[in-house]
């Protein structure tokens, strides 16, 4: 009896022993979030900025706009007379064309000018004067350059710098001034669609009728009326 009552004792201290030893050992044991298996956890108020940063980089992301589609442009024509001809042919072949007029330069006259700001009155009294002297001149009544006193007009600068330079020394106030005359010109464009039809075996063929005739490829511009003349 009494060694049974000695053993439950030493059972007991063991077992208060072991309660003792656990307890000191669950704190150690438990390891930082960040060294379980080499991960590196990320902070939230970390995650939460990248989710802040996602749509701007999404919104920094610009499409590229198609590349325009191409046309075939045939000319150049001085008479539009000449452009509506071949116009004619191509249509007649089921060829999707039409007609583009563009203004361009033709040529560059310089223009004598002695300035007037006193109106029409002062134009027509300094006008008289210049007659008197026997000096050609006229007011000029349309364009950027009316209202002033005209005193020559010229096809080459350096004429009109030389005249410039005689009327100076006379002590007429005079400028030269440059004004472009613009001409038209005439090109038959060829739709996306139809560009196939038009081939080197065609363009050879219209190249008999128009034999200065022309081809590029270009992006399309607005053009008349699809299949209509005027």
């Amino acid at each position: 009896m009494r060694s049974l009552f000695l053993f439950l004792l030493l059972l007991n201290i063991l077992y208060a022993l072991w309660q003792l030893q656990a307890a000191s050992v669950r704190p150690d044991s438990v390891l930082p979030a960040q060294e379980l298996g080499g991960v590196e956890q990320v902070p939230a108020a970390s995650a939460g900025s990248l989710a802040e940063t996602a749509p701007i980089a999404r919104s920094e992301i610009v499409e590229e706009a198609p590349p325009a589609a191409l046309c075939i442009t045939l000319g150049v024509f001085a008479e539009r007379r000449e452009a509506e001809q071949l116009l004619q042919r191509l249509l007649a072949l089921d060829v999707q064309a039409g007609l583009i007029e563009d203004d361009v330069v033709g040529s560059t006259d310089y223009w004598l000018v002695m300035p007037v700001s006193g109106g029409s009155v002062d134009a027509l009294a300094r006008l008289s004067l210049l007659q008197e002297q026997g000096i050609e001149s006229f007011v000029i009544t349309r364009g950027p350059l009316a209202g002033n006193i005209s005193l020559g007009v010229f096809s080459r600068l350096d004429y009109a710098e030389a005249r410039q330079a005689q009327l100076l020394a006379d002590g007429n106030d005079v400028r030269v001034e440059s004004v472009d005359k613009m001409r038209s010109q005439y090109l038959v464009q060829v739709q996306p669609a139809a560009r196939r039809l038009v081939d080197q075996a065609l363009l050879g063929r219209l190249r008999n009728d128009f034999p200065a005739l022309q081809h590029q490829y270009q992006a399309c511009s607005p053009v008349a009326k699809l299949g209509e003349l005027p």
